[in-house]
């Protein structure tokens, strides 16, 4: 690696970390620091055992109880807003939320990851500024429509994650990718463009469905949250406070022995297959203590 490139890559990699360090959050996945070794460097980071949610929704084997999925959806709406709301001045815009970006814990908490596309943004009275570079990062099934329409890179805007996040409700809700009732991506994006939004017919299902008190409720709550995330017009969709707000206010929200019940029988569907999941035995863990800059070795619970 050249002394230029490694340069560049540092550079780089110390605006994320700069990033990531900053964001200390229960719904954050956490930064050590980070590390270089020959030709080859990387963020040392928390380890998420439950592995990344797109594998969950797309495994047919686990059970999801609406509880849980409600939980989900809330601490994803929670990592969001803390995001958002760094300080009076800044906000950090993620600019690639999506299922994959988002790590779970033993226990099938959500934690946000994948900052590589991240901006943080100052906002003034009358104007928004960069005040932080970004890699041009983005999915485009989970792009605002906006984000879409343009060829030149539009200003980061907290209005183009909370789109991110009603694609991802429509995810939970559905277990479906979005382009799932189009012919091809390509015919999704473009009616995005035009004002249309995945298909419902899963989630009309799950309604149909619904045979646990309080199912329905949650099921009309995150539909309606879906929707207004997802609107066209960025200026109507809801700040993501609100969302969260909403939320974590729903009754079922706290029962927690039921939801210890949803996330025990998830598990137990999961077992036999996602291969990072915390029953079986793993490698020694090496962590990064920031304090005295050194590295040491976790204890195994496992052996």
């Amino acid at each position: 690696m050249t002394g230029n490139l490694f340069f560049q890559i540092l550079c780089r990699l110390g605006k994320e970390l700069e990033l990531l360090l900053r964001a200390q959050h229960e719904n954050i996945v956490k930064v050590f620091g980070w590390s270089d070794w020959a030709n080859s460097m990387g963020l040392i980071m928390e380890y998420m055992p439950g592995g990344n949610f797109r594998l969950l929704l797309t495994n047919d084997h686990v059970v999801l109880h609406m509880n849980l999925r409600l939980r989900m959806s809330s601490e994803i709406a929670n990592g969001i807003s803390f995001l958002h709301n760094f300080s009076e001045e800044h906000r950090l815009v993620h600019g690639d939320l999506k299922p994959d970006n988002i790590l779970l814990t033993s226990d099938l908490n959500c934690k946000i990851a994948d900052f590589g596309g991240a901006k943080l943004v100052k906002y003034t009275r009358s104007t928004t500024t960069d005040t932080e570079a970004t890699h041009g990062q983005m999915t485009k099934s989970y792009a605002a429509p906006e984000r879409l329409v343009t060829t030149r890179k539009p200003k980061p805007k907290k209005e183009q994650d909370t789109y991110s996040y009603g694609i991802i409700v429509h995810d939970i809700l559905s277990r479906e990718l979005p382009s799932a009732q189009f012919s091809s991506e390509a015919d999704y994006l473009e009616a995005v463009k035009e004002g249309q939004r995945p298909g419902v017919e899963a989630i009309e299902t799950l309604k149909e469905d619904a045979s646990q008190e309080g199912d329905l409720a949650i099921i009309d709550c995150l539909e309606s949250v879906m929707k207004r995330c997802w609107q066209q017009n960025p200026d109507s969709r809801p700040n993501m406070v609100v969302i969260r707000n909403e939320l974590s206010a729903l009754p079922n929200q706290k029962s927690k022995d039921a939801i210890k019940h949803s996330v025990a029988t998830a598990l137990e569907n999961v077992k036999l297959f996602l291969p990072s999941e915390p029953f079986r035995k793993t490698l020694p863990l090496r962590q990064f203590n920031p304090i005295n800059g050194t590295f040491y070795e976790s204890k195994n619970k496992n052996g």
